[in-house]
């Protein structure tokens, strides 16, 4: 009898982003290793377009996605653009998941929640103390420590909650995962009666995304036939810090051949928008997230990904999902971001290190690599054998599946 595996997540496809690509990829790749996988996650409201985002007053709705069986929940949709949205976004989730989880699903014999945002870990607890299921806690942010260094989280009594809980969270849960091994040293450290600590990295699906021709039909639509051009694509919030971006356009204007492509959406869309409009940036183009399907199409328009975060302690522990995805799809990298992510790169030689948040240092490597395409193509060819080596897709669920003694 196939193992009854829930997957419980904040962020889940057609929403974009890190932990949507997660989620799917556990989900989908699991469900090839023989386990019957079940998917909570909420109505869908997260980097989509303002007119998407509307609370669906129902508890939930059961859907078929490419064969996995998907429990859509009431979530309080909003832009989070404060505190307080944020909270009633995350909570509201929190309780219509647990319900859904609780009385509409019989038998669950795991129970991987998906961080963050923390409160995901409080279904687990529930499931884990109900339904008598092995409950596996992954974490791809650290909770509630990056909120509060990135000020989101402000608040001593709701910082001292979080803090609890999350060390209740780690005290109950069977496995705790990990996307870093500097995460996981840390949490030794920190958290030394965590029963098991897995590391289980972020992946890519080596067999979608791969090297691509640029798509005739956005070359025309974007009138960008004959540029370079260095991308973004994703979250446009604060912890990304793409000023870093509209300042280094600012600076090298007059490199006609540049295009800098941002794709996405998020709390510092408009102070994006508004930097290309104050300062006449025409070689920033701003488009709106677009559908999971034809994300890939504009990735393979960049010639050049751009991965930035801005310059805190707490990054120096972080590894982007792009970068995988950019390895993956070929696409060599200007990495401004410190720590494992900058180790993984240079191990691989599959791009040049940004210093965080340094707009200067972001211009003249655009204008290095603009001119000197032997380098693009090998730090391309280099980043897809560092990815097929260590982070491809199958390989990586194989030794998760193996880790929890899912056979």
């Amino acid at each position: 009898m196939k193992h009854k595996f829930l997957i419980v997540t904040q962020y889940f496809p057609p929403e974009i982003g890190g932990g949507s690509q997660r989620s799917i990829g556990f989900a989908e790749e699991l469900s090839t290793l023989g386990l019957d996988i079940k998917v909570i996650t909420p109505f869908p409201s997260y980097l989509m377009n303002k007119n998407e985002v509307k609370t669906k007053l129902k508890l939930f709705e059961k859907q078929n996605i490419n064969g996995l069986e998907v429990y859509r929940t009431f979530v309080f949709a909003s832009d989070r653009g404060n505190f307080l949205k944020r909270m009633m976004y995350y909570l509201s989730f929190t309780f219509s998941a647990s319900i859904v989880a609780l009385f509409e699903l019989k038998k669950i014999n795991f129970v991987l929640t998906i961080s963050p945002p923390l409160f995901t870990g409080i279904v687990g607890l529930l499931i884990k103390k109900i339904k008598r299921a092995k409950f596996i806690f992954d974490i791809g942010d650290l909770w509630p420590e990056s909120a509060v260094q990135l000020g989101f989280l402000t608040n001593q009594t709701a910082i001292k909650f979080a803090e609890k809980l999350e060390r209740k969270i780690y005290r109950e849960a069977d496995f705790v995962n990990v996307v870093t091994n500097c995460t996981r040293e840390k949490l030794l450290s920190l958290h030394p009666y965590i029963k098991k600590l897995n590391y289980t990295p972020n992946f890519v699906n080596m067999d979608v995304i791969k090297k691509r021709e640029k798509p005739a039909y956005l070359l025309d639509e974007l009138n960008i036939h004959d540029r370079m051009i260095f991308g973004y694509a994703g979250n446009i919030g604060g912890a990304q810090g793409l000023t870093i971006i509209t300042e280094a356009a600012k600076k090298i204007k007059e490199s006609k051949n540049i295009t800098f492509l941002i794709l996405g959406d998020g709390v510092e869309k408009d102070l994006i928008e508004n930097e290309i409009t104050k300062h006449d940036l025409v070689n920033v183009k701003l488009l709106p997230p677009v559908k999971r399907e034809i994300v890939a199409d504009y990735i393979a328009l960049f010639d050049v990904m751009i991965i930035p975060l801005v310059k805190k302690e707490l990054f120096t522990i972080t590894i982007p999902s792009k970068l995988y995805e950019s390895m993956a799809a070929e696409i060599p990298v200007l990495l401004a971001v410190d720590g494992e992510a900058r180790r993984i790169m240079e191990k691989y030689n599959c791009g040049i290190f940004i210093e965080p948040e340094n707009s200067g240092m972001l211009a003249e490597k655009v204008l290095e690599l603009s001119s000197n395409p032997q380098a693009l193509k090998q730090y391309g060819t280099n980043g897809r054998k560092g990815a097929e080596e260590e982070f491809a897709r199958k390989k990586v669920m194989n030794n998760f599946f193996n880790t929890i003694n899912c056979e």
